[in-house]
């Protein structure tokens, strides 16, 4: 496995997150990129679709279809060539970071590593 280069949250829309009061992935990130150290890279992915339902309870197709081209990268020359650790709260479906992943290696991203907190046990 390739060493990660750069650390990523996955992003919140904006309308979510001012909601929330706060992204969890974003403060695992911040907490982790140090530790690693590894650049963090909190406001290169965004997510410019919002999910027009709240996706608890969501089957695997349901939550796919929320986040499919949800999110787009604003600075692609921060991630070409780069190894990237994607840092989530929770890993459910993989359907958000399965979007995420596409939208940097779209901008050229050499691979990317999922980080995730918690996973539901099913």
């Amino acid at each position: 496995m390739d060493a990660a280069t750069r650390i990523i949250p996955v992003p919140l829309h904006a309308e979510r997150e001012r909601q929330r009061g706060f992204n969890q992935a974003l403060l695992l990130a911040q907490a982790i990129s140090p530790r690693l150290r590894l650049v963090s890279d909190e406001n290169n992915l965004v997510r410019v679709l919002a999910a027009n339902k709240y996706r608890a309870g969501m089957d695997a197709r349901g939550r796919l279809d929320t986040v499919i081209d949800a999110f787009q990268v604003r600075r692609p020359t921060l991630v070409r060539g780069e190894t990237i650790l994607l840092v989530d709260d929770v890993f459910t479906t993989g359907a958000t970071a399965s979007s995420c992943a596409e939208a940097l290696l779209r901008a050229e991203a050499r691979a990317v590593y999922v980080l995730t907190a918690a996973r539901p046990a099913w």
